[in-house]
């Protein structure tokens, strides 16, 4: 009979032995699938991989996580395996196989692992970003009117908003948080587009919204802080975000019953989302999932991206030159949506921003059987790769974004021209994902940037970075923000 010493001593023997008998059978099963093998991390501790670990809950800490990723992908290839907590983790940045995930086998590679688990609390179990198969395309429907061109093409409804955001910035040159403002803008005018009516954040904030803010923030970068270290923190009860996430829901909550109270003196409106969903029967915690997924679409993503767009313009002086020639060239105040997209200089410095800044860099996968994906093995990365059920697969647009095999040498630089030099790119270039799932308001987000950016260039003449002159600090929610803000300092046109 065994002691339970002996239980105790012979466990790691098992775990190892298990290891080494998968590890055997995998290599078996690949190379009869014609499969290559994939380059793995050298780690300091090749069981736990706790090593990676603390440099990983490091880098979170510290935001600079997209950065050390990065350097990874750099130092060990556009493929490579990594082992965090005992369990491997298939990192790429091959576009390929970023197609054939989010693509042409999307269904056996759904939502699902500590990704999903931890987006469940803030988002809920019916939300277009946490559901699958008839559910997430019943999710999809409902969100899809509010992103109809009659709609995204409605100008007026961003003028005002933009007219706010501008009125908030000082007129004397004296430093302000660009992130802040638009945080602010795009919450304005995301409730006021979705919702039919404006939370007014820039002209009257309240006690509430700021809290609310604060709690939608917090829960984002805590929820995806649990989908990147694993299940391990999923389990551990955590009370703050609980009562974070408790009141998130019960503010949208509010606002759904503000609306509905209201719904019929707003029949002005073309299409308001909340009422569409209101009338479809759906309970309230059904519309709170959605409401909070369109919150994500419509404000987070198009804050971070034109955020990004003033990050590297005010630090690009011949790029704002040239852009404002086009803008002032354009007679008249308000643009149509066909006129700003025929603003070729305009389109390119909002597409080499989103190159260097995709709001949703990184991403994950776990396909429901043993697949193989079409780069990554072999000593050059380009053979076949075995992927077990249940792997997770992780991409960085952050990274692949940045090859200079795709990009060119000066892919680190924001350089807006690129796209002028018959740069095609597919899968190689995904600010807003791809495939079925790819962003319903990629053209929600582009336009208020455009508007946005045309506004304030007519009424600015130069802007300049009052931030350090540390590295960029990237804090990575379920979108990715600027954590130290986006500091500036502008100057009015004198004309």
């Amino acid at each position: 009979m065994l002691t339970p010493t002996t239980l105790l001593l012979l466990t790691p023997v098992l775990y190892l032995l298990s290891r080494l008998a998968f590890a055997v059978l995998y290599r078996l099963r690949a190379r009869s699938l014609g499969c290559s093998t994939v380059t793995i991390y050298p780690h300091k501790d090749p069981i736990l991989g706790l090593d990676l670990f603390r440099d990983t809950l490091r880098a979170i800490n510290t935001h600079t996580l997209l950065q050390l990723w990065d350097s990874r992908f750099r130092q060990h290839g556009n493929t490579h395996y990594t082992l965090t907590l005992g369990k491997w983790v298939l990192m790429t940045n091959e576009p390929e196989n970023v197609k054939l995930i989010l693509g042409t086998k999307m269904d056996e590679w759904p939502l699902d692992g500590p990704r999903l688990h931890a987006a469940v609390p803030v988002l809920g179990r019916k939300s277009v970003f946490t559901t699958n198969g008839p559910q997430w395309r019943e999710a999809r429907g409902m969100i899809r009117p509010s992103f109809v061109r009659d709609q995204v093409a409605d100008l007026q409804c961003f003028s005002k908003h933009v007219g706010n955001f501008l009125n908030a910035i000082p007129k004397d040159g004296s430093t302000f948080d660009m992130q802040e403002l638009l945080l602010s803008m795009t919450m304005d005018s995301s409730t006021d587009f979705l919702l039919g009516y404006s939370t007014n954040s820039l002209l009257q904030p309240t006690p509430e919204a700021k809290q609310f803010l604060e709690d939608f923030e917090f829960t984002s970068r805590e929820a995806a802080k649990k989908a990147r270290l694993g299940s391990l923190l999923l389990m551990l009860p955590d009370g703050e975000f609980t009562a974070a996430v408790k009141r998130v829901r019960e503010y949208v909550r509010t606002y759904i019953r503000k609306s509905s109270a209201e719904r019929s003196e707003k029949q002005d409106r073309n299409y308001v989302f909340l009422y569409e969903i209101m009338k479809s029967g759906a309970d309230e915690e059904h519309a709170i999932d959605q409401v909070l997924s369109v919150i994500i679409a419509g404000r987070d993503t198009t804050a971070a991206a034109m955020t990004a767009c003033f990050y590297y313009l005010a630090r690009s002086p011949a790029v704002v030159q040239k852009l404002r020639k086009e803008i002032l060239d354009f007679q008249g105040e308000m643009p149509t949506w066909e006129q700003l997209k025929n603003m070729k200089y305009l389109n390119m410095v909002i597409k080499e921003a989103l190159r260097l800044f995709p709001p949703a860099s990184t991403n994950s996968r776990a396909p429901v059987k043993d697949t193989v994906l079409p780069r990554g093995g072999g000593p050059d990365g380009k053979q076949p790769v075995l992927v077990s059920k249940g792997q997770v697969v992780r991409w960085s647009l952050y990274s692949l974004h940045r090859r200079k095999d795709i990009f060119g040498e000066d892919a680190d630089e924001f350089r807006p021209e690129r796209w002028d030099e018959n740069l095609r790119v597919g899968w190689e270039y995904i600010p807003f994902s791809g495939g079925p799932r790819i962003c319903l308001g990629q053209q929600f987000a582009l336009t208020q940037i455009e508007y946005a950016l045309f506004k304030f260039f007519r009424a600015f003449k130069s802007i300049e970075p009052r931030d350090d002159d540390g590295p960029l600090l990237l804090r990575t929610n379920l979108t990715v923000t600027f954590a130290k803000g986006c500091l500036l300092g502008a100057t009015p046109d004198s004309q």
